[in-house]
């Protein structure tokens, strides 16, 4: 069965591409990549900056027109730039798909990560990412609003999409993120250059460099995580 991966880059996060994203990888005859470019709204990069919810709708169009060119039933994967791979993820998408519609990133404490994410082309999920659209303006991003519905699914019958999450070795640093602090009734939080030494997982498929702030520090990010596993 054939998967159509997209991906969709602005100017800021061109880097990840060319340097992490492209050389990664895993390519083979039953994926299609699909590379989209849009225009920079955010002109910080920033995490929910101004224009960031416009890059979320290029986003969220992005997952709606992907879906429509895709045969019924037909796969159609969204994958984030800021993402390095380090083996293939086909076998265990079309795995996963034979039983659900969709299947996600877990993001620990962010719930379902929609920057890694597959799903069948079917009524149900056109319809779901269609109400994601149509309701983005009342929410900070499409992610939220995304965990928004599938959690309080009993609500949205219509669009109620069987999914579940990637096994953990579809890593982000999350997962550190999510461990006690130094403090009692803390967590780590997110990565910056002052933070502890964290072990990787010698079998993860892909490291997805969220759970960090800025440029910058994507990168050193995902060169950390990169030199752990040479």
């Amino acid at each position: 069965m054939k998967i159509k991966a997209y991906t969709l880059f602005t100017d800021s996060h061109k880097k990840f591409l060319t340097d992490y994203f492209i050389p990664t990888f895993p390519y083979r005859k039953e994926i299609e990549l699909i590379i989209l470019h849009r225009p920079q709204h955010c002109k910080t990069a920033s995490f929910e900056t101004e224009g960031w919810h416009e890059t979320m709708r290029d986003k969220v169009n992005c997952f709606i027109e992907g879906i429509e060119k895709c045969n019924e039933n037909e796969i159609f994967m969204f994958i984030d730039p800021d993402i390095q791979f380090f083996s293939d993820f086909y076998d265990d998408i079309i795995s996963i798909l034979k039983n659900k519609d969709a299947v996600f990133q877990n993001d620990v404490f962010g719930g379902v990560n929609t920057g890694f994410f597959a799903a069948k082309n079917n009524k149900k999920v056109r319809s779901f990412f269609k109400t994601i659209l149509g309701n983005l303006d009342s929410f900070s991003q499409e992610q939220v609003l995304a965990n928004h519905l599938l959690t309080n699914s009993s609500q949205f019958q219509s669009i109620a999409i069987d999914w579940t999450f990637l096994p953990d070795k579809y890593w982000t640093y999350g997962h550190i993120a999510a461990q006690p602090g130094k403090d009692q009734n803390t967590y780590k939080g997110s990565w910056t250059p002052e933070a502890d030494d964290f072990n990787v997982p010698s079998d993860i498929v892909i490291h997805h460099a969220n759970w960090t702030a800025g440029i910058d520090n994507k990168i050193n990010l995902l060169n950390i995580v990169k030199n752990k596993l040479k």
